[in-house]
């Protein structure tokens, strides 16, 4: 009788034992992280400067500043295209240039958690120049009279920028806002025929800037 109560005793503690397994083991009602897709967290946003295409009215400069940023999460991976062109004249000549301007460069949003449209964001950009001087005056010729003379040089042109952009939602899709920046290590590049007066959007060459941009944007993305 005592050997079978011990075999007994040790078969409920070891059935005990295997349902307390089981139960750990399963868990029927557990719950799976949400994943984030991808796509879910990409949103893209283009736009072009106000005040540069304002310019041309005003001025004898015309610019033209395409802006892209696509941004994962508070990330933002920014490209902006710009195109410039400007005529002075200084003294007894004529100044033309005209520019491509290429910028890279990543930001950070501090706005992500409250608003996927909205953008307010510091980072840095680095920035190459393609760009053409030209420089036209009249020499006085005792023989000949005034003879046209013309110089053209083609150069490019690199620096470093810190930028603060606020963007705002105004309508739907629609943002309005600005860029601050400013830019800093110019160094110009290639044979120059005379010195160079500046760089585009930056000014006078040797020196540090500071950049304004007020633009519109249209936003891209799940909002």
């Amino acid at each position: 009788m005592l050997a079978l109560q011990s075999f007994a005793q040790k078969d409920t503690l070891s059935s005990n034992d295997s349902l307390k397994r089981t139960l750990i083991s399963v868990k029927p009602f557990a719950t799976k992280k949400k994943r984030i897709k991808t796509f879910d967290t990409l949103t893209f946003r283009a736009g072009f400067d106000l005040i540069g295409t304002g310019q041309r009215l005003i001025t004898n400069k015309f610019a033209l500043h395409l802006n892209t940023d696509l941004a994962f999460r508070n990330k933002n991976l920014v490209v902006s295209e710009f195109t410039w062109a400007s005529r002075k004249d200084v003294q007894k000549a004529t100044y033309f240039a005209q520019a491509s301007i290429l910028r890279l460069g990543w930001m950070h949003n501090f706005l992500h958690k409250q608003s996927k449209i909205d953008v307010f964001a510091i980072g840095l950009r680095f920035a190459n120049a393609w760009y053409k001087e030209e420089m036209q005056t009249t020499l006085q010729n005792s023989i000949f009279g005034t003879e046209p003379v013309a110089f053209r040089q083609n150069l490019q042109a690199s620096w470093i920028e810190l930028n603060m952009e606020l963007k705002a939602k105004i309508w739907k899709n629609l943002l309005m806002g600005y860029c601050l920046r400013y830019q800093f290590k110019p160094d110009v590049r290639g044979e120059q025929i005379f010195e160079s007066y500046g760089i585009p959007s930056i000014g006078r060459t040797g020196r540090n800037n500071w950049g304004f941009q007020y633009g519109i944007w249209w936003f891209l993305g799940k909002k």
